[in-house]
């Protein structure tokens, strides 16, 4: 097949996810370009896919149209607390937002996410998104030719990292955002005797407010903090060395602690048990108290015993057994949508 990733590919301030799962379909044979191609010198018929999503649905749809390519739109979903799911509590979220500001967000949600039902197929980062899609963006209408799909880890890569020593830290790998909890861990460790706890080494970045306010919580309750705003082979170096992943709220980052056998602590959000069931260890979503006393347990857990069930996740991870899996089983579960519909 020949695939255009219409404007799909990341920026260097990215997990470079998109790129890596355009990767793999090409070593799965398949001819695969992207935003850097003339658009308006492509043949007709020349592209079988397009695959798109966010903001530039509706020009990839057009695009499709006039070149004679089916189109394929992924969306990794809402938040639900945006559009107004009064059950929002049950998905991880614990706030309300403003009749405008669920407006606003509506508007923005819809204005590209419209463009799943004039595509041949569309798929959705894990069944949990459906409602909120389906009933609060679209009044109740099924999604037509949808799939559950989900990014996988980087396990060509994490596979080619030697064995190495584990150091006495913790890390996380998330954005600094709200949304990823990582104030909600801060005040777990809060919680314990944080001169005998680890360094909490956190893998990503944030806006000037978001980093402050991490910083300055941290240091008035002398946790010991280290950030770094690092990609690729740094940052599967940090996590391949680590005693404990912390997780807040992130559905690849726990697969790649897997992938480098270090054991993970997530909270439980929906989305992320639904991704990686009993792969990986769980404290109550927004529950600082319960991350605390999880995280003293794990800490003070025979290491044999954690090597154990993390061993076991990293296999079924491997084996495409859950729902969360390596870009390549992700690539060949796009691959398998293509195939069927062309």
């Amino acid at each position: 097949m020949n695939i255009l990733f219409y404007k799909d590919l990341p920026s260097l301030q990215s997990t470079l996810l998109t790129w890596t799962l355009a990767q793999e379909l090409i070593m799965l044979g398949h001819r695969v370009d992207s935003m850097k191609i003339d658009h308006n010198k492509i043949p007709f018929g020349f592209y079988d896919w397009i695959y798109s999503g966010s903001g530039d649905t509706w020009e990839a749809i057009r695009l499709a149209q006039r070149i004679g390519a089916k189109v394929h739109i992924h969306s990794e979903g809402v938040e639900p607390w945006r559009v107004g799911l009064e059950s929002a509590i049950k998905y991880g979220y614990n706030r309300d937002c403003t009749a405008n500001e669920i407006k606003g967000w509506k508007d923005h949600y819809s204005s590209w996410m419209s463009g799943m039902y004039e595509a041949d197929t569309c798929s959705l980062n894990g069944t949990n998104q459906v409602q909120p899609v389906e009933d609060h963006l679209f009044g109740g209408r099924k999604l037509p030719n949808c799939y559950m799909r989900s990014c996988g880890s980087d396990w060509r890569f994490a596979r080619t990292i030697e064995d190495l020593k584990r150091k006495n830290y913790m890390v996380t790998v998330s954005r600094l955002a709200p949304n990823k909890r990582l104030m909600v861990i801060a005040r777990a460790l809060s919680m314990l005797d944080t001169e005998k706890l680890p360094l909490w080494v956190i893998i990503g970045y944030g806006t000037k407010q978001e980093t402050d306010s991490l910083s300055s919580f941290c240091k008035t309750h002398k946790i010991r903090l280290s950030l770094h705003s690092c990609f690729g082979a740094e940052k599967w170096m940090w996590v391949k060395k680590a005693r404990i992943m912390l997780s807040g709220y992130g559905g690849i980052p726990p697969g790649e602690s897997l992938l480098c056998d270090t054991p993970v602590l997530s909270m439980d959000h929906i989305d992320i048990e639904e991704q990686y069931r009993n792969a990986i260890f769980f404290a109550k979503d927004f529950d600082a108290e319960d991350f605390a006393s999880k995280l003293i347990e794990l800490l003070n857990t025979d290491q044999a015993i954690l090597d154990e069930k993390t061993n076991d996740g990293k296999r079924k991870l491997i084996n495409g057994e859950l729902y969360g899996c390596t870009q390549e089983i992700s690539a060949k579960r796009l691959e398998k949508i293509f195939l069927e519909n062309m």
